[in-house]
């Protein structure tokens, strides 16, 4: 391939090579004396070289080159010569182009002329042409509207291409459409769309498509045609929906109600000129209500104008018509089936006035207590509700009548002895009909009342003043049972275990049996449950629940004596801390205040808050110390609050004068000032730092945030923005901070960098061949959008193509008005090409160019041609008037073509348009019947005068239309057939219905469908209507089948009736018994003979005798006896023989009088009582106490409870309603626990167990269950289960390293725990109490981690262990840096883990912080917190490894960096820090001489510690034996306080955050509290002292 490749442009190459150096194409010699006239030769265009070698030329012959008829053709020519050659050249300058040369056929015209004497020696030189120019269309849209009866074989529209190519070969076009191409349309030879298939309007309103025009060299263009379709009126009107559904009640007139599947609506088949239609009704079934039935024929709405009687018809059949308005032979038919619906005409009536009944009170819900019967005499018969008035009473009404027990809680007969109501039957709206009956039921007694207590829970309160025998509360229950129902005796069940209580069980009065032990600031509470119980037979109890308290003494005391807190100045009642206290308010009320600066602060009593009364000033005192009192009014105690006042930015930037205005030119380079703003602030620090802001500039100006110079951002242009307004903001870096704005404007001066603009680009006119010389021909005008002399213009003409001498155009330098300057001739130049040039008035000059065309106007001389001799043209008949049939093209070959031209035809049915449209007249209509077909001839005139013309002949064919709609033979009355399971293959035969067409052919073939219930009706072929599925005359015993008669003609055409088709009944259905089963209970000492105990009924869908029903018994009995036309059971005996409770089983048959009878069958239930009708379960007590030790393993037995039914044979089932999650309960009332359970959790269960019969209905009833859980001791439990800490090896003694901590789980024990090593270390111990873990010695360990065990030991010696990973990290003491930092020692200490953070993030290292100390040296665990002016800082720096960085490479990098490390310090400490980097290492430079010193001091210190200890401990001891008693009072009391000693408060200094939560320990448990503590110390948010 690559060969191949190489071969081919070796040949290219040697072709090229071949013609660059090809001869002359001819030779001639030059006769100066006669001249002559030579063919040179032919060539093809594009040629390039000698042309002519010229001979024979004398010495005084004198030659040029000079045109020829046609001057452009020396254009491609020169004449190589010299004066007194002998020969010589005419070659190419340009390549040859013939289509160029079309104007002189393609021939090249030149003369070497002699100039002594003047003789032309004349040459031509034919170019042949070669295909280099595709087709072009004229435009590159067409669009025509076309109508849909356009014949089949018209042109609808003509697209022309041009090629300008010169050969005939060449410019023959090929037209084509594209795909998708549509199939209707074809594109012909010379450009003409014709219709190929018929067009439907319906079917497509518009066709787009791609036609191209291609030459014989595949070279091709592309245009869009869009064809509108016109709608023509060929089409009959359509209903919506051929069957609609109407009704309309019975005794009304007026528009039907409702008109399904919507309201009538029909409309022109042809929707694109949808004419109006006009409605009527053309046949009514039954035709006697012909007359009750109205439409509306504009709207179409249906109207009944005489009312209609629903018991005399219930549905008819209305056959309606819509007629186009304009020609009433196209027509379209519907079917309204109308139903006509009931209207109550007859009231309902209940069978009895009164009914009495009794029932036992607390009959269960859904009891029955009696059944109602109503009767109507209309149709269908009653169709209602029931409702019982009033509806507050405890009854309801089923939809059958029957009247239920509603709400068993309401039959109280205590309450209520008997209830009076009426039961209304009410029609179904709109029906106002209804009618009463009044029902009396009485209630029988029954024991259902359980006592009452006056309240849940009662309170009592016993204080230091108690007595033996005193009352300490009384409780008070109520039964409102009568007689042993009625009486109440209390006990206590639970909750006096010490004995301290008892109770009377006559009048519920709780005394104190025993003195009870009162304890200091501790409120002792006991929680007795009281049991009441009645006297009945099944008696029923009721608990509460009393709650005694027993306070002690009080001594109200702050929790800590000295508190802090800040406030920023010039706030009002801010809050500033919140002080903890011990209290046992309010049952001894405690006051609050302010005994020092009451002025400025108060407290709130509710919540220990100080804040402030007035504004404070910082620049007046910068802090406050507040003294604070508490007292009950006997003991008093005093705290004190050091108050630090914070201070706050209040002064606003200043802006200096600046003009208000700036001028910049608009080529101002990019980053070059153009002016600045300078402001100033009166504050210092971040408060007087100035940071500037710019708003406004479109983003082309940028200000610099802290000088305030003004730059160029974006490139400038005076043409499309000329001014900017700059708001310039300056903001201090307070907070919050303040800032001021100034205003500035920037004016953008004009340079010359707009070229003019020319208004159009190309300007074309057109000037006739006979226009004088000095006629403006155009104004052409160009625009600079620069300002002043940049923007003035002025005009040239600098090319005129083709050329001429002198021009045939000039120009006005000013206007721009091109005049003619030399006459024009249509032969010589059908078009001139100028190019004018615009100048501006700036430095440098810019320029703008535009094309003129100017185009020379001819003369007609040319008759107009049509496309063809003969135009055939098919159409419909009943064609609307003024449709367009066919179009005919003319061309003229003139300059303009036909466009001036006009028809002229003479026929009195059709009309042509000057487009060439011929259309049928307005007022004249096609009939094939009568004409049906037209011969015309049409002339076509291209001037309104003196015009030249051509004829055409047009024949026009008449189409037939379908135009005839089927009609239904009549159609005979009655149409029955009985019900029955009809199927497609075995179908019912109903009857045979005939249809006729006036047409012919397939426009005359009928077939006849139907067109509702199509799933249950079908035609045979021969016109026989069948059943083809079930026909079930109870589900519907009349079908309206609407059926259709239609022709197979386009469009088809069709007829629509509706038959009846009434379905006779067959005994198909078996009565049905509104219940399956019906049950009664009585009481056999209340029965007389003939008491109605129930009413039986059933119902059978069947008519006639089919539906009529008897009643009977399966056996006959001796108590009671059935209607048989009733249904109503009544006793026939007076149940002596009856002695003991007996359930009478019977079974009740329904029967029909069909043929062969059908049946149905129901249970009787009747149950006759001895004593009562009420059965109930209760449990053996109304409630149980059950114990359970925490931990037991899951299914554990609790306890069981026992319920009695009082029945044998009937069983019980239990069902737990409470905590069903953690208990449950089985079959035998056993109770379980689910889970193991945690006394620390939940101490006590209250559950609720429901005991379930297995009577019909069920009856309930529910006890309480009290479970105590018992406590069993258990481990402590530690946090976590492996510590884990990194220190270094210079650590100092009793340096804390991480604190260990355990609960346990068992209540108020946590705080008994003591921490101990499993093995002893050197190099660490723990903290007893605390579980803190502190250095020993630290300097001879190292490398990896060490682990060690530490076990935390509760009072009844069970214990548990966690793993401490400890790794020292080595590092010398040289390896300490120290910086001092100008803040207080107080406020550095609380903020070390985000110096640490900011350090880190400033120096690119982890800082750990060994030590924060006063400036006199003094470690920051100090109670009282002094505030200094310096604070020492010392550090260690490490990498990423871990590996302890040199002091020396840290203070480098501290000089380094000490701009960033200020700036991340001072988000912590504020503005104003100064860090100054000291040269001492962390041990004082004095550390050596003042050692022995130091020893002294400690050993004073230590054994003035040991005293203070002994003294603390005894007092600790003490107190931790009293907290242990109060730690279940601090919670209701308002109790709380730290654990720790004050000696461990002394030595231990919190951050912050932990400041917070110690202010709200009053409410907090100690775990939780210590917890946090702990928590804290884990996060290295506490720094041990020493």
């Amino acid at each position: 391939m690559e060969k191949m490749d190489l071969f081919s442009v070796l040949f290219i190459l040697s072709c090229l090579h071949v013609h660059s150096v090809r001869s002359a194409i001819g030779t001639f010699p030059i006769n100066c004396a006669t001249g002559t006239n030579d063919k040179v030769g032919n060539i093809q265009e594009g040629y390039e070289g000698d042309v002519e070698i010229i001979t024979n030329i004398g010495p005084d012959d004198r030659l040029v080159l000079e045109p020829h008829l046609f001057p452009i053709g020396v254009t491609f020519l020169e004449l190589v010569y010299s004066n007194g050659d002998s020969t010589a050249t005419v070659r190419t300058i340009k390549p040859l182009d013939a289509d160029v040369l079309q104007e002189s056929g393609g021939i090249l015209y030149y003369s070497l002329t002699c100039q002594n004497p003047p003789l032309k020696n004349i040459r031509t030189l034919e170019v042949q042409d070669i295909n280099d120019n595709p087709p072009i269309f004229q435009s590159k849209t067409y669009s025509a509207t076309v109508s849909e009866t356009t014949a089949v074989g018209s042109d609808v529209l003509r697209v022309k291409a041009e090629d300008a190519d010169v050969s005939p070969e060449n410019t023959n076009i090929i037209y084509s459409i594209l795909p998708p191409a549509p199939d209707e349309f074809e594109a012909r030879g010379d450009g003409n769309i014709r219709l190929k298939q018929r067009l439907n309007y319906n079917n497509a309103q518009q066709y787009i498509f791609t036609v191209q025009a291609k030459d014989i060299g595949d070279l091709s263009d592309t245009t869009t045609v869009t064809i509108t379709v016109e709608d023509f009126d060929n089409l009959n009107p359509y209903f919506d929906h051929s069957l609609y559904k109407a009704s309309i009640e019975e005794n009304q007139v007026g528009p039907f109600s409702d008109v399904t599947p919507e309201a009538i609506k029909a409309q022109d088949g042809d929707t694109g000129i949808n004419e109006p239609v006009l409605y009527s009704i053309t046949a009514v079934f039954p035709n006697e209500y012909q007359s009750n039935f109205d439409i509306n024929q504009n709207s179409g709405v249906i109207s009944v104008t005489t009312a209609l009687d629903r018991e005399e018809v219930d549905q008819i059949t209305v056959h309606i018509q819509a007629t186009q308005q304009d020609d009433a032979s196209k027509t379209a038919n519907a079917v309204v089936s109308v139903t006509i619906e009931d209207v109550d005409d007859n009231p309902p009536k209940f069978d009895q006035d009164e009914y009495t009944v009794s029932i036992p009170e607390n009959s269960p819900q859904d009891q029955f207590v009696l059944q109602t019967r109503v009767t109507d005499p209309d149709l269908g018969g009653f169709e209602g509700t029931f409702r019982i008035i009033p509806e507050s009473v405890p009854f309801s009404i089923r939809p059958d009548g029957t009247i239920l027990v509603k709400s068993s809680v309401d039959l109280d007969r205590e309450t209520t002895t008997s209830f009076s109501f009426q039961v209304e039957a009410q029609e179904k709206p709109p029906s106002t009909n209804k009618a009463t009956a009044d029902v009396t039921i009485v209630l029988l007694d029954e024991n259902d009342n359980s006592p009452q207590f006056t309240t849940s829970k009662y309170q009592g309160k016993v204080f230091g003043n108690q007595t033996t025998g005193m009352q300490v509360v009384k409780v008070e229950a109520t039964d409102l049972d009568e007689g042993p129902n009625g009486e109440i005796s209390y006990s206590i069940d639970f909750g006096n275990e010490d004995g301290f209580f008892g109770i009377s069980e006559n009048d519920g009065v709780i005394t104190l049996v025993k003195t009870i032990p009162l304890v200091d600031n501790r409120i002792l509470q006991f929680s007795l449950y009281v049991t009441a119980k009645d006297g009945g037979a099944i008696s029923r109890s009721t608990s509460a629940m009393v709650d005694v308290k027993a306070p002690g003494d009080s001594h109200p005391q702050f929790l800590q004596k000295t508190y802090q807190g800040k406030v920023e100045e010039d706030q009002s009642e801010a809050d500033i801390v919140k002080v903890d206290f011990l209290s046992i308010d309010p049952i001894v009320p405690v006051t609050l205040a302010v005994e020092t600066e009451a002025d400025k602060f108060s407290i709130n009593q509710a919540t220990g808050v100080l804040s402030t009364k007035v504004k404070l000033d910082f620049e007046e005192k910068s802090s406050y110390t507040v003294q604070l009192s508490i007292t009950d009014g006997t003991n008093r105690d005093e705290a004190s609050v050091l108050v630090e006042v914070l201070d706050i930015n209040d002064n606003s930037p200043v802006f200096e004068n600046h003009p208000a205005t700036v001028s910049v030119p608009e080529d101002h380079k990019l980053g070059d000032n153009v002016t600045s703003v300078t402001a100033t602030d009166a504050d210092a620090g971040f408060n007087g730092e100035v940071r500037y802001t710019l708003l406004g500039g479109a983003g082309r100006f940028n200000v610099d945030q802290e000088t305030g110079v003004i730059t160029l951002a974006a490139p400038l242009d005076r043409e499309t923005q000329d001014t900017y307004h700059l708001v310039i903001t300056a903001q201090d870096q307070g907070r919050p901070s303040h800032s001021t704005t100034t205003n500035l404007d920037i004016s953008v001066t004009d340079i010359n960098d707009n070229a003019p603009i020319f208004s159009k680009q190309p300007y074309e006119t057109t000037v006739s061949e006979h226009a004088e010389v000095g006629a403006t021909v155009v104004n052409v005008m160009a625009t600079d959008k620069d300002d002043g002399p940049n923007a003035v213009v002025t005009y040239h003409i600098v090319k005129q193509e083709p050329s001429s001498t002198p021009p045939v155009f000039s120009i006005d330098a000013e206007s721009g008005n091109i005049i003619l300057s030399e006459k024009l001739d249509y032969g010589k130049a059908k078009r001139y090409t100028l190019e004018v040039e615009g100048q501006d008035g700036g430095t440098p000059i810019l320029t703008g160019n535009a094309t003129v065309t100017v185009w020379v106007e001819d003369v007609n001389d040319k008759a107009p041609v049509f496309s063809k001799d003969q135009y055939d043209v098919s159409v419909y008949e009943n064609l609307a008037g003024g449709t367009a049939l066919v179009s005919l093209e003319v061309t003229d070959e003139d300059e303009g073509g036909f466009s001036k031209g006009h028809f002229i035809m003479d026929n009195s049915t059709f009309v042509i348009n000057s487009q060439g449209v011929i259309s049928l007249r307005s007022d004249a209509t096609l009939d094939r019947e009568t004409v049906d077909k037209y011969n015309i001839e049409v002339v076509a005139v291209d001037q309104p005068v003196d015009g030249l013309s051509s004829t055409a002949q047009v024949i026009i064919t008449v189409l037939d239309v379908n135009d005839n709609n089927p009609q239904f033979l009549p159609l005979p009355e009655p149409i029955e057939i009985q019900e029955g399971a009809y199927t497609a293959s075995s179908p019912g035969e109903v009857c045979e219905i005939s249809a006729t067409d006036a047409d012919i052919g397939d426009n005359g073939r009928v077939t006849i469908t139907t067109s509702s219930y199509s799933k249950f009706f079908s035609f045979r072929d021969d016109g026989t209507l069948l059943a083809i599925e079930e026909l079930d005359r109870e589900t519907q015993d009349v079908y309206d089948v609407v059926i259709v008669a239609m022709d197979h003609g386009m469009p088809q055409g069709n007829n629509i009736t509706t038959v009846r088709v009434s379905i006779t009944d067959v005994n198909d259905n078996a009565p049905v018994f509104s219940s399956d089963t019906y049950s009664k209970s009585i009481l056999v000492k209340d029965a007389k003979v003939g008491d109605v105990l129930l009413t039986l009924s059933a119902t059978d869908k069947d008519a006639g005798n089919n539906s009529l029903i008897s009643y009977s018994f399966s056996e006959d009995s001796s108590m009671v006896v059935l209607d048989a036309e009733t249904g109503v059971i009544t006793l026939t005996s007076d149940l002596s023989e009856v002695t003991e409770d007996t359930l009478l089983t019977l079974t009740a048959i329904a029967t029909d009088h069909g043929t062969p009878p059908e049946s149905d069958e129901a249970e009787v239930l009747i149950h006759f009582k001895i004593a009562s009708l009420t059965e109930s379960v209760s449990f053996e007590s109304s409630s149980y106490k059950f114990t359970i030790k925490e931990n037991e393993p899951e299914a554990s037995t609790v306890g069981k409870v026992k319920a009695l039914t009082g029945t044998p044979g009937v069983t019980v089932s239990y069902n737990m309603k409470s905590h069903e999650d953690v208990f449950s309960v089985d079959g035998e009332g056993t109770i379980k626990a689910l889970r193991p359970l945690d006394k620390e959790k939940e101490e006590w269960y209250i559950l609720t167990v429901e005991a379930i019969d297995s009577r019909t209905p069920q009856n309930t009833a529910e006890t309480t269950v009290n479970v105590q859980v018992e406590n069993v001791n258990e481990a402590p439990v530690f946090d976590t289960e492996i510590y884990k800490a990194e220190i270094f090896s210079i650590s100092p003694y009793k340096f804390p390293i991480v604190k260990v901590q355990a609960s346990d789980p068992d209540v108020g024990e946590s705080s008994e725990l003591q921490y101990s090593l499993l093995e002893s270390t050197t190099l660490l111990d723990v903290e007893a109490s605390t579980g803190q873990v502190y250095v020993l010695d630290a300097s001879r360990f190292g490398g990896n981690p060490s682990t060690f065990q530490v076990k935390a030991t509760d009072k009844h010696g069970l214990f548990t262990t966690t793993k401490v990973e400890i790794t020292v990290k080595e590092s010398a003491s040289n390896n300490i840096v120290v910086i001092s930092l100008n803040q207080p020692v107080f406020t550095v200490e609380k903020k070390i883990p985000e110096i640490e953070d900011s350090m880190g993030k400033a120096l690119g290292w982890t800082v750990k912080i060994l030590s924060v100390r006063a400036e006199n040296g003094n470690e920051m665990r100090t109670i009282l917190r002094e505030s200094t002016d310096k604070t020492y800082v010392s550090f260690i720096a490490m990498d990423s490894s871990g590996a302890v960085i040199q002091a020396t490479v840290v203070k480098e990098k501290l000089q380094s960096n000490h701009n960033d490390v200020k700036e991340e310090l001072e988000k912590v400490l504020g503005s104003n820090l100064e860090i100054k980097v000291e040269e001492s290492s962390g041990i004082s430079e004095d550390s050596e001489g003042s050692n022995e010193a130091a020893v002294i001091a400690l050993s004073v210190l230590l054994a003035i510690s040991i005293v203070g200890l002994i003294a603390l401990l005894t007092v600790y001891l003490v107190r931790m034996k009293k907290m242990k008693d109060t730690d279940s009072d601090r919670e209701s009391f308002n109790i709380g306080g730290p654990k720790k000693s004050s000696i461990d408060r002394s030595f231990h200094f919190h951050s912050k955050k932990q400041e917070v939560k110690e202010v709200k320990f009053n409410n907090m448990p100690d775990s939780e509290r210590d917890s946090e503590n702990d928590t804290d110390l884990r996060n290295g948010n506490s720094i041990s002292s020493l």
